[in-house]
């Protein structure tokens, strides 16, 4: 909550030799809003490298801002990034590096705020409503959205089949096998 960084100083000391650190502290005498620190915390990142933040407590929300804007969607989205929050260790180069070419093909702004609106969608009216058989595929290790998406879903309609499969966030890309099978055993496409 300090913002100044110093407190980070026993992890800044463990990181390995060849990582380049930077602390960015927060202004002791004023406050400023998230958005104004997300916009602070822009202007001095990398604009043309990868980067990673590492954020704790307060600043928890400032980096959401950021995986949200525009900017960070600008260069190409850095393998370790794709490996963490949508796939994993185990997934492909040529997977990872075909991610990057398709999220580049999208505009900076559409995929900001395609990630806003899935990190704050509401459906719960909608699914209340829904009449037809719900069946879904709930990957075990989703960084991006977590469980919170799903208990919210099975708030709204408790009568949603999920199924766990073992897998990151873009499962179909990483499991497909899996989730096929698990489809298949749930009768969804019929006989065939």
């Amino acid at each position: 909550m300090d913002g100044t960084g110093i407190l980070l100083r026993p992890f800044v000391d463990l990181l390995p030799n060849g990582i380049d650190v930077k602390v960015i502290s927060y202004p002791e005498d004023t406050y400023l809003t998230y958005e104004q620190l997300a916009e602070r915390v822009l202007g001095v990142v990398p604009r043309s490298e990868p980067y990673v933040i590492i954020a704790e407590s307060y600043s928890g929300p400032v980096a959401c801002l950021i995986a949200a804007h525009p900017a960070l969607f600008r260069s190409r989205a850095p393998a370790c990034m794709l490996r963490w929050l949508l796939m994993d260790a185990d997934t492909p180069p040529e997977m990872i590096s075909e991610a990057q070419d398709v999220i580049a093909r999208v505009r900076p702004e559409v995929m900001a705020q395609r990630l806003r609106d899935s990190l704050s969608a509401d459906f719960a009216p909608i699914l209340r409503d829904c009449t037809v058989r719900i069946v879904c595929l709930s990957p075990e290790s989703d960084r991006l959205l977590g469980t919170r998406w799903l208990r919210g879903f099975l708030a709204a309609k408790p009568g949603i089949e999920t199924v766990q499969i073992a897998g990151p966030h873009s499962i179909l890309q990483c499991a497909p096998a899996s989730c096929l099978a698990v489809l298949q055993k749930t009768g969804v496409f019929g006989d065939s």
